[in-house]
């Protein structure tokens, strides 16, 4: 009845069901790895200084500990590991920004799932928005989503919880702050350079902030998290498709 009315379904533990689920699946199909697209974003915490994170099933510590519970109880032969772990949403975001087949098919909206659309209301449609925005301009942004989120007033308080500008991220599955704000600022310096005209939101994050930081792009490109359980041979496929997308 409260799905009729529009509220969404509460949180339940999808990525540790589907660490058991695919566990049995690898069983059945004589595989060796279950391989995931957990990034390294995950990790952080939503609540702000403190350890509370919405994504925990998602994070490196449930990965180690599943592997670790799978090994000893289940089956010792099978490796679980996600192979973006090494990456931040930034590096992601710039490898995807090149895939433009996928970006009019692509969806990362919760409230907009059923429906297969983005609702441009909520925190994950505007996190997205600002990370596309940081390597795309506005009309290939607009394209994706239907509208221009970063002209739309209404989303400055989802921003601020964005950006680390409130105490607390938002309950989705989003990256971490300083990500946000890296991706603003290259974004706003995307459009300077080329003399576009900036969003509301921008101009409001600008109100907001002494001074946009200086971001190299070089220091995006080479960021790498070592806490990962990704098989050796198979980090050179990931290695490489980072300096591609930053050539």
């Amino acid at each position: 009845e409260l799905n009729k009315k529009g509220y969404l379904n509460g949180h339940t533990p999808f990525s540790a069901m589907v660490a058991f689920a695919s566990t049995l699946a690898a069983v059945l199909n004589q595989k060796r790895y279950i391989c995931l697209s957990n990034e390294a974003s995950a990790n952080e915490s939503t609540v702000l200084n403190d350890t509370v994170n919405h994504q925990y099933s998602k994070s490196y510590e449930f990965e180690k500990d599943f592997n670790e519970y799978s090994q000893k109880y289940l089956v010792p032969e099978i490796e679980y590991f996600s192979l973006l772990r090494p990456l931040s949403e930034l590096q992601i975001a710039k490898i995807f920004s090149m895939c433009k087949d996928y970006h009019l098919v692509f969806k990362s909206c919760n409230v907009g799932s059923k429906q297969e659309i983005w609702c441009n209301h909520c925190a994950k449609c505007l996190f997205v928005y600002i990370l596309m925005a940081a390597y795309l301009d506005d009309e290939d942004c607009i394209s994706i989503f239907g509208e221009d989120l970063l002209n739309n007033a209404d989303l400055y308080p989802i921003l601020m919880e964005l950006c680390g500008l409130s105490d607390n991220k938002p309950f989705e599955c989003v990256g971490t702050r300083e990500e946000v704000q890296v991706a603003l600022a290259l974004g706003i310096r995307r459009r300077k350079e080329n003399r576009k005209p900036l969003g509301c939101l921008y101009m409001m994050y600008l109100d907001q902030v002494i001074e946009v930081p200086m971001v190299n792009i070089n220091a995006v490109k080479n960021e790498w998290n070592n806490e990962h359980q990704i098989p050796s041979h198979l980090l050179k496929l990931v290695k490489e498709k980072v300096e591609e997308a930053f050539q």
